[in-house]
């Protein structure tokens, strides 16, 4: 019997817009490991059918682009006799919504996306002064984004107004035009915008910079990759070291399995992101108009 080497790769987002995380988390995997691709370019109803096909072909699955697609593996695995391992990326809080469990069959990372809205919204506020309302950038398809936009209630200042932008209606794939729609529609009383971590939002990263430089409001970002295309802000951990870790981890199973060793996921500790980074585009504020803190120059890595 020949030795586990094919691993699906479900993503939720776009295959262009993970490149450099996909190269990242491709050179960390032992040599022979044969990838099949399964991206659905964010329509998330096609998760579950891809997750169902990629396994009747592959010996561990990996669900990238946060919680929709980890939980699409985790219902197409449940109907399997031996579940095939399933390692996750980007994933806010699997502990508590039930998707890592000792002895289940997914592990991986604990990506600290959504938990650092708040955080995010504070910094708008700094960059900001006196600011009276912000505008929220959600995906209506998130299956947590009720609970995103609470913590980002409980998370801002009493004399701030947070408003909700929905990119796309809830049901249908979303959109560059949905995108565009949103931001672009933005009233003149909004003072700065979130945009709240999503796959979707990721995968348009020009779309929504674009539409974020053409309605000239101060924006923050969950990736850096954002700061990189164009975009004023960003405050969250690296796409690539949640990368590289998903490849650890998956390094770890697919051991087990040559050694023919059982294997439990469920039992191999979560990787957490260990570093958060602030980074500032200059140019993009210059052409804003925009004066930054002294106190957030002072800790961003600033791309000129």
């Amino acid at each position: 019997m020949p030795a586990p080497n094919r691993v699906g790769f479900l993503y939720s987002g776009s295959q262009q817009s993970l490149k450099a995380q996909f190269a990242a988390f491709k050179s960390l995997l032992p040599a022979g490991i044969h990838l099949i691709h399964h991206p659905v370019d964010n329509n998330y109803s096609q998760l579950l059918p891809g997750a169902q096909g990629l396994l009747n072909n592959v010996d561990v699955l990996v669900a990238g682009g946060g919680p929709v697609s980890a939980f699409a593996a985790k219902q197409a695995t449940a109907a399997q006799a031996n579940p095939t391992p399933v390692v996750f990326t980007s994933v806010t809080d699997p502990v508590g919504s039930g998707l890592y469990v000792t002895d289940g069959n997914l592990t991986g990372v604990a990506g600290m996306t959504t938990e650092f809205d708040a955080a995010r919204l504070r910094l708008l506020q700094e960059l900001v002064p006196g600011i009276t309302e912000i505008w929220v950038l959600v995906n209506p398809n998130r299956p947590d984004v009720v609970a995103q936009m609470k913590r980002l209630q409980q998370g801002k200042h009493p004399k701030v107004n947070l408003r909700q932008a929905d990119a796309g209606v809830l049901g249908k794939p979303g959109t560059s035009k949905d995108i565009s729609d949103a931001i672009g529609g933005l009233p003149s009383t909004a003072q700065a915008l979130l945009v709240t971590a999503d796959p979707f939002f990721n995968s348009r990263r020009p779309d929504v910079i674009g539409a974020v430089s053409a309605k000239k409001i101060p924006a923050i970002y969950q990736w850096r990759e954002f700061v990189e295309e164009g975009g004023l802000m960003s405050f969250g951990p690296r796409l690539d070291e949640e990368y590289s870790a998903a490849a650890r981890c998956l390094a770890i199973i697919l051991d087990a399995l040559t050694a023919k060793k059982p294997v439990t996921p469920g039992d191999i500790p979560l990787f957490q992101p260990t570093k958060t980074e602030l980074v500032i585009n200059l140019t993009t504020a210059s052409d804003q108009n925009l004066k930054v803190p002294q106190t957030l120059l002072d800790r961003a890595e600033q791309i000129s």
